[in-house]
């Protein structure tokens, strides 16, 4: 990855895939108009109440706004009604496509669904930033087409704004450290999982108060260049640890709120593929099938063996995209390292749980699970925080726990 280190005002940082983007709208097979919640703030809710179009549209609209009643969260007014088997919006019509749209344009739309899946902000990088939401099929479809892997483009943007610099020393060397970051995530001289975590022993050393930022970078470097490839644990120690995977990666999922959208239905033929009855738990232990996922990581193996650069992809459109590491304070640099570590866990399991006995194991089933686990971790923000805060508090926030998250 190769950025300015010195950042002038109004330029903005993007993956280079971004420029690519565009909507599939009756080709998408996971469209974000069903299965969860869309909620917007008080100026759209009163622009689409005040809005007149065809007799249809004015009647559509009526029947389509919800108020949300009490106080309003994360400046959430409004939202539409999703009805039918499939939960879909009010307003979305048989061909995929959105009734408003249609009739009077994309500006016309609340400003969730005009934005999504995309994310523009200021950043203490110096850079206006933009980036894809992973909770998007055809966000998918662009990470899928890169082999070669992620690059990163930079231009002028008369929108561009920055944000106060802040007076932390990390802060101040945040888009240095992001970078080496990155380059880690994309160096494959060595597995993916143990990229992670030689980038964690990197990190660890700022935690522990190193402020030289050129001799950090330097032993970041030698970290990869003498790192040789192989697992992080011997292969009998990590199918010890693998019920250990597993649970953690079940309670993630079990922990998401339980609301009528498409990650319910998911999460039910996720554990049901373990043999897990989510209804039974003993003092907060679980019974699972580890062979059902030995054998889904089998075939997923066999089937998408060749891909292992769209892990890598996803993994470095996330870390972007959610503004890793967090250098606020050495606590938050290493919480967002854990919260990252568990991103990974997450996804490698649904990943592999593709391939799960009965499932297609294809392309499709791969997408529909990473594209609803993003719309819980990523695009509602439910995971970070919450698991980074149960590592640290149950004093599993080491190097070697972050191992057995990555091992399996």
């Amino acid at each position: 990855m190769s950025v300015l280190n010195s950042v002038p005002s109004g330029y903005d940082l993007r993956p280079a895939y971004y420029d690519n983007f565009q909507c599939l709208a009756s080709d998408c097979n996971l469209s974000c108009c069903k299965g969860w919640r869309i909620v917007f703030d008080k100026k759209d809710y009163m622009s689409l109440k005040r809005l007149s179009g065809s007799p249809e549209l004015n009647s559509h609209i009526r029947n389509a706004l919800k108020r949300i009643r009490g106080k309003p969260f994360n400046g959430a007014f409004g939202e539409f009604r999703m009805i039918g088997e499939n939960d879909s919006c009010l307003l979305r019509c048989e061909n995929g496509l959105c009734m408003l749209q249609v009739e009077k344009g994309h500006e016309i739309l609340p400003f969730v669904c005009r934005i999504f899946p995309r994310k523009e902000v200021p950043s203490c990088s110096g850079y206006y930033e933009r980036s894809l939401s992973p909770a998007c099929e055809a966000v998918l479809n662009l990470l899928w087409e890169l082999p070669e892997g992620v690059d990163f483009r930079s231009d002028p943007c008369s929108a561009c704004q920055k944000i106060p610099s802040r007076p932390h020393t990390l802060e101040g060397c945040f888009q240095e450290i992001r970078s080496q970051c990155i380059d880690f995530l994309q160096d494959r001289c060595i597995p993916l999982p143990q990229r992670i975590l030689l980038m964690g022993l990197a990190l660890q050393s700022l935690v522990d108060g190193e402020t030289d930022l050129t001799r950090w970078m330097a032993r970041a470097r030698l970290l990869t260049e003498q790192a040789s490839a192989g697992g992080l644990l011997p292969a009998e120690e990590a199918e010890q640890h693998l019920p250990s995977f597993l649970i953690n990666n079940i309670r993630i999922i079990l922990s998401f709120p339980d609301r009528n959208d498409d990650f319910k239905g998911l999460r039910q033929e996720l554990t049901s593929a373990l043999t897990l009855d989510v209804n039974v738990q003993c003092q907060g232990k679980y019974e699972i099938s580890v062979k059902e996922y030995q054998d889904a990581r089998a075939r997923f193996q066999e089937r998408f063996g060749g891909r292992d650069y769209f892990m890598e992809n996803l993994m470095v459109s996330i870390f972007f995209h959610l503004g890793f590491p967090a250098l606020e304070t050495p606590e938050a640099l290493w919480k967002s390292y854990i919260n990252f570590c568990s991103l990974y866990s997450v996804y490698r399991y649904l990943s592999v749980m593709s391939c799960r006995a009965g499932a297609a194991g294809d392309r499709n089933e791969l997408f529909r699970l990473i594209v609803y686990g993003s719309r819980k971790m990523v695009h509602n923000g439910l995971l970070p925080d919450a698991v980074g805060a149960s590592f640290l508090q149950n004093k599993s926030s080491t190097l070697a726990h972050m191992a057995v998250l990555l091992s399996n």
